[in-house]
């Protein structure tokens, strides 16, 4: 059984920890570890840490795929294999799972801790390989107290693949970041299966949706302060009238910060506690920043540009989880 690690310490992650023992599990799990970081480097979303873990089961192995940025959130342009499975994509998980490892600086504790649970439902589950990148907090450390047979740091700078290899590709063997959280939703939205065709008027109610969701959390966070050009666009939108260009800029401006705060103030870097209100709200104030960056890409096609997938996926990351938070 693999106990939760919380506690180990962080500060070996630069020097390059790994199990002695050689394995193709391991093996695999440190190359799409190097991958999602790739991917990562080429949507230019820089701000976390990846972990795989590789699950040992009565019928078969099983991959699960975490992050350190809320929920398991998947940056655009990243496309996970068909082969794993989102460690918060289980509906088993509990509000108190998922409120305590939302934005966890090193994801390697949070499969730690899932994989605890995961062998306390079904004893026949082990969690038997586990590698992490280290760039944000990020340690295998914590895997090689818990007992975990095969571990591996993943230092960037170690990676294998070179700068110039093309991500992973969405095609038949890798999926679409909402298809990893509503398949059902994604192929509606891409025009299959039942449902109606998305239209702008669907992607303007869940761009209000989420707006009112990541708003009303950050207006309820003492000296919280939301950029005013967020509510600015969000109200120009609104009207209909075009958006100037410098303000897309200024609102580009607002994203990093959201990004670069939330980042800082992540769980377990300093605190032991779940995400605080900060970190929840700065989240959702980058998910609603990246929607309303997607409006600046329709221009004048009149609906023709609008990425309904992105769009529906980010709504969910911000809704979702406000749903969700608990107890």
């Amino acid at each position: 059984m693999v106990g939760s690690g919380v506690g180990a310490s962080a500060g070996a992650a630069t020097e390059g920890v790994r199990s002695s023992r050689p394995d193709p599990l391991l093996e695999s799990a440190s190359q799409l570890v190097y991958q999602l970081l790739h991917a990562s480097q080429k949507s230019k979303y820089l701000f976390m840490d990846w972990c795989v873990g590789v699950f040992r089961t009565q019928s078969g192995v099983e991959t699960v795929v975490v992050n350190s940025d809320g929920a398991g959130y998947i940056p655009a342009g990243v496309f996970v294999p068909r082969s794993t499975r989102m460690l918060f994509a289980d509906s088993s998980l509990s509000p108190a799972f998922r409120a305590k490892w939302f934005s966890w600086a090193n994801p390697a504790e949070t499969m730690l801790a899932y994989a605890e649970l995961a062998t306390k439902n079904s004893p026949g589950v082990e969690l038997w390989a586990l590698a992490v990148s280290t760039s944000y907090g990020g340690s295998s450390v914590p895997a090689r107290a818990a007992g975990v047979p095969l571990f591996e740091d993943c230092p960037v700078d170690l990676s294998p693949i070179k700068e110039t290899d093309p991500p992973m590709p969405l095609d038949e063997s890798h999926m679409h970041r909402l298809e990893t959280v509503d398949r059902a939703l994604y192929a509606r939205l891409l025009g299959f299966g039942d449902g109606p065709l998305p239209d702008p008027s669907e992607a303007w109610r869940m761009t209000q949706e989420a707006a009112e969701a990541a708003l009303g959390r950050a207006g309820a966070v003492r000296d919280l302060a939301v950029a005013p050009v967020i509510r600015e666009i969000l109200g120009t939108l609104r009207s209909g009238v075009p958006v100037k260009q410098e303000r897309w800029i200024a609102l580009e401006g607002a994203y990093f910060e959201s990004v670069g705060m939330g980042t800082s103030l992540r769980p377990g870097l300093v605190s032991r506690d779940g995400a605080s209100p900060h970190v929840r709200a700065y989240f959702d104030l980058a998910r609603l920043i990246e929607i309303l960056l997607l409006w600046s890409l329709d221009g004048e096609t009149g609906g023709r540009g609008i990425k309904y997938p992105e769009i529906a996926y980010l709504t969910r990351q911000i809704v979702d989880h406000t749903n969700g938070e608990g107890s």
